[in-house]
């Protein structure tokens, strides 16, 4: 039975893997654990990833695009609100080679200040042609999270991304990029030997002790706290967005993902079957479970007619109502993807990467192998997520905002929708 490796670098960097020997690639990546909830500059960490790929190309003397594309390599990253995903992948036979470029990312930034003045230039471009400063997601987050730094935008704001230097950057990376607070996951087909080369690539590199950044999202004082209130950002069509607190200390991984699959996950969840198939208030529905070691948010938001903003609250709110009385079917669980399929996730490197590496080494779920994983969602009931959603779907945790007209949406009248949840 294949299962979780960990190795230590010289100079104290771990490194996780997950073989498959059956595929015929490999999907590296370098997690950072930083980004925007502990920024005290807004957009720094999401400039610094953009960066640092800038800096790899400059070290390689412009030789980084050719090689990617000579050797068919994928090169990219990701930064969210409590991590950078910097990742390579390719065929088995180009890992020590991709090895060698990941590793280059742990390297001072050599930028010279026209270099930086240009990424500036694209970060603020990325920002312009962005929806996010007037989408009814931003709108929501500033208010489920007032006042904790999870309400600003991964990506910082024109003014705060202008401010950036390149000796800011630098003096950032030195002190994120750790190796208390690096890891790197290693998954697909690859031998001892290209697990050598790499940890041999990681060794080249000085980097200070650190401490480890622990995944703890800062709290909003009306956290678990809310009052049944409606927002309305104004707007000429309307869309609803429910957002939920959730205290994760009282529930698992394994069970907030079935409660949320049950809910929005599958082709008969219950909001998209009610809602949208039997009532045809909306064609389609989209929601997030936003997670951290102590709290998370539930949402869930779609677009109606103005007429229908009523019929469609009292229908989530009696629909959320009445998961909270009775416990779902066994055939209703939604465990599938995560036992039966269980092990779909062994021929996919690029999903079993970022989710061992999420779950294990982000949330410390502590899942050994898919063997581990597919029990712990096993064991969740019925009456369990009842529990759960007793737990999470409660007035006193929701945020309903809306996009609509305000001189047309009656917000008394939605207040005392939501607050016979």
């Amino acid at each position: 039975m294949q299962r979780e490796e960990k190795r230590i670098t010289k100079n104290g960097v771990e490194i996780y893997s997950y073989k498959n020997p059956a595929i015929h690639g490999f999907y590296i990546s370098l997690f950072l654990r930083a980004g925007s909830m502990f920024e005290d500059h807004p957009g720094i960490t999401h400039f610094l990833e953009h960066a640092a790929i800038r800096n790899v190309g400059a070290i390689m003397e412009g030789g980084l695009y050719p090689t990617l594309d000579k050797y068919g390599i994928d090169f990219n990253a990701s930064t969210f609100s409590e991590m950078v995903q910097f990742y390579i992948s390719g065929a088995s036979e180009n890992f020590d080679i991709s090895s060698e470029i990941i590793a280059r990312l742990l390297s001072p930034i050599i930028l010279s200040p026209s270099e930086i003045k240009t990424e500036r230039g694209r970060i603020k471009a990325e920002i312009r042609e962005s929806d996010d400063c007037t989408s009814l997601s931003t709108f929501s987050n500033n208010i489920v999270h007032e006042g904790t730094r999870l309400a600003n935008l991964i990506t910082g704001t024109l003014g705060s991304v202008e401010k950036i230097s390149g000796k800011r950057l630098e003096e950032y990376r030195r002190s994120v990029m750790t190796a208390e607070n690096i890891f790197l996951y290693v998954t697909g087909n690859y031998s001892e030997e290209n697990l050598e080369k790499l940890s041999s690539e990681i060794e080249k590199y000085t980097l200070d002790r650190g401490t480890k950044t622990e995944n703890i999202a800062p709290v909003c004082e009306k956290f678990g706290k809310r009052e049944a209130k409606v927002y309305i950002k104004n707007a000429d069509f309307t869309m609803l967005r429910f957002s939920f607190d959730m205290d994760m200390s009282m529930m698992t991984v394994a069970e907030s993902d079935l409660l949320y699959d049950i809910l929005l996950g599958g082709y008969n969840s219950r909001l998209f079957m009610e809602m949208s198939e039997k009532r045809g208030l909306f064609y389609d529905i989209s929601g997030s479970s936003e997670r951290y070691k102590n709290i998370g948010t539930l949402v869930f938001s779609f677009e109606v007619r103005g007429g229908s903003v009523y019929e469609a609250t009292e229908t989530a709110i009696s629909l959320l109502r009445r998961f909270k009385q009775t416990p779902p079917s066994e055939d209703e669980m939604m465990k599938a993807g995560y036992v039966t399929n269980a092990y779909l996730l062994y021929d996919e490197p690029r999903e079993l990467n970022f989710t061992f590496a999420y779950d294990n080494h982000i949330m410390d779920a502590g899942y050994r192998s898919i063997e581990e994983r597919k029990e712990s969602y096993s064991a969740v009931t019925p009456e369990r997520i009842r529990d759960v959603a007793e737990i999470i779907f409660r007035p006193e945790n929701l945020t309903l905002t809306l996009k609509g007209n305000k001189k047309k949406i009656d917000v008394v009248k939605l207040e005392e929708i939501i607050k016979k949840l």
